[in-house]
């Protein structure tokens, strides 16, 4: 169960990064899928990646104490907030860009929280 947060963490953000990249474009490129079939999307990601999210960055943050982590930890889940906050109000290029960094940096965070949880010794 070691790092297990942080490897579903990456998993998912990097899922959700590939997604938000290429969802939005194809959908706006189908006349078949009705406009209200992507309301409430960008917030189910949200709260399930908020919460892997607080899982793993607590554990991770009690042994380490790395302010890095909760850096890319900000950056990403405010890039990802805007977005799906300003999801009708911006290109649907824009949209992707925004979910596509903010995935980037939840990412990058899992992955340092990861690599320094495998650098301490077990908390006993």
């Amino acid at each position: 169960m070691k790092s297990f947060a942080d490897k579903l963490g990456m998993f998912l953000s990097g899922l959700c990064a590939i997604q938000c990249a290429m969802l939005p474009i194809l959908l706006s490129l189908s006349a078949v899928v009705p406009s209200w079939a992507h309301f409430g999307h960008g917030w189910i990601w949200m709260t399930v990646i908020g919460v892997i999210a607080l899982w793993s960055f607590s554990r991770g943050w009690q042994r380490h104490h790395d302010k890095k982590v909760i850096l890319f930890c900000v950056l990403g889940y405010g890039f990802l907030l805007t977005a799906t906050l300003l999801e009708n109000q911006v290109s649907v290029l824009t949209e992707s860009a925004l979910f596509v960094v903010g995935g980037t940096f939840m990412v990058l965070a899992h992955w340092r929280n990861y690599r320094r949880m495998q650098c301490l010794p077990a908390a006993q």
